[in-house]
Formats: C-alpha cells, sequence, structure tokens
C-alpha cells in the first residue's frame, strides 16, 4: 500500500480542516516546501497536496508552491479549484505527476469521458462522501448517486483508480470509515483518506485491499512518524 503525507494549503501555509469546515482551520507550518522535504527524509516517494483555497475560490491557487514541491523528485498529486481542462492542463504543465479531479466531473455527463479522452491516467477521479451521499463543490453541495456507483460509471469510461475520502472523518482522527470501503475494495482499486489516527488504522486498510492511503492530521500531531509507518508496515 502506497502511503501519501498529506499538505494542504491556505493562503500559502499548511493547515488542515475539521470535516472540511473551511472555518475550522489549524495552522501546522508556513513553509509548505521545509514540510515536503521533511517527509521526504522520511522515505517519502508520493505526495498529497491539496490547494484549500484553490477549492474554495474554484481556481488553482498554489500551483507555484506545488511546482517546488514536484521539483524534489517526489509523485505529487494535486487537488482544489481544478473546474476546467485549463486548470487540470496548468497543474500537470507544472510538473504535477496526477491531477485530481472532483466537482468537474460531476458538471455535465461527459464530462468524465472527455477528460479521460484528453488526459487519461492523470486524471484521478475523487468520491467524496460525506453521511453517505457523494459531496461536490468543496464538500458543500451533493449528489443523488451512490458512492458505488459513482465509481461503476466511472470505470465505464475508463478510470481505474479511485480517491474515495470519508469527509465526516477527515481531520477527526476516528479512524478511517472501513464500512465505506469494505463493499469497494472487491471491485475498484480505491485510494482511501479521512480520520486515519494510527498505524494500525493503516494496517486495516492495508489488509483490506486499499491501494493507497492519505495521511493528514496524525501526521502533524505526531501520533506517529512516516519512518514509524514504512517500518511497521514494510512498504
Amino acid at each position: 500500500m502506497i502511503l501519501f503525507p498529506a499538505i494542504d494549503l491556505y493562503e500559502g501555509q499548511v493547515v488542515r480542516l475539521l470535516k472540511g469546515n473551511f472555518e475550522r482551520q489549524t495552522l501546522y507550518g508556513a513553509n509548505p516546501l521545509d514540510i515536503a522535504k521533511r517527509f521526504r527524509d522520511e522515505g517519502c516517494t508520493h505526495l498529497h497536496v491539496i490547494d484549500l483555497q484553490g477549492a474554495e475560490a474554484g481556481r488553482p491557487c498554489h500551483l507555484g508552491i506545488a511546482e517546488q514541491i514536484a521539483g524534489l523528485g517526489l509523485f505529487l498529486q494535486y487537488g482544489g479549484g481544478l473546474r476546467d481542462e485549463d486548470a487540470i492542463a496548468s497543474c500537470l504543465d507544472a510538473g504535477i505527476s496526477r491531477a485530481l479531479a472532483g466537482s468537474l466531473l460531476y458538471d455535465a455527463p461527459e464530462t468524465p469521458t472527455h477528460l479521460y479522452v484528453r488526459f487519461k491516467e492523470k486524471i484521478l477521479p475523487c468520491v467524496d462522501v460525506k453521511s453517505g451521499r457523494v459531496a461536490t463543490q468543496g464538500w458543500k453541495s451533493s449528489i443523488e448517486t451512490s458512492p458505488a456507483d459513482v465509481l461503476k460509471e466511472f470505470r465505464q469510461v475508463g478510470y481505474s483508480l479511485f480517491f474515495v475520502t470519508a469527509v465526516n472523518r477527515d481531520g477527526m482522527l476516528s479512524g478511517p470509515d472501513l464500512d465505506l470501503y469494505r463493499p469497494l475494495v472487491p471491485d475498484y482499486r480505491v485510494v482511501a483518506a479521512g480520520g486515519i489516527a494510527s498505524i494500525d488504522d493503516l494496517a486495516n486498510l492495508r489488509d483490506l485491499g486499499l491501494e493507497a492511503a492519505v495521511i493528514g492530521k496524525a501526521l502533524y500531531e505526531k501520533r506517529f512518524s512516516l519512518r514509524q509507518a514504512f517500518e511497521a508496515l514494510d512498504v
């Protein structure tokens, strides 16, 4: 299982939100590049960067910082504010390995196919689940289609990997939503996020069959280090 430390950006600083609430931010550092270097030095090869300000504004706000981080030689996936094709292209042109597409995929029925034809596996579809429903527009709106049906529709287009976030557990350190992932992993390759608080949580996700996991607050609150996680999981 691949481990993705998370760097969430707002106004150039590293922050974490509680349950996706922009009014409940915790500041963890003013220099994202230094934090990325620290993760790299602990053995990180993959990094998850979210432009929270971009998600709020509807356009990328931190591509310059992301480009600097990508220059460290890490596999970098980036999301937040990628609401049109030009934004995705700019993201990839900045050296980012993979763009996370969320709200844009739900704008029109033809959009998932159109994006896949152009960007192929450089797009990672986001399925953010809040109270059992798929959330969009910075987790402020939702659609009626179930998470499993959304993944099925995206796979029929050609996507093979999916980023599924348990929004209600994001930033809560309450453990991952195994009940959300359990019915998905037999059929889909899934990157999990939300609630991870311990190495045991990571082991449970690995044993369930998750492709990768994103770790945020647990690292910043020093529940465990990346080095400890790599050693414990033998990844």
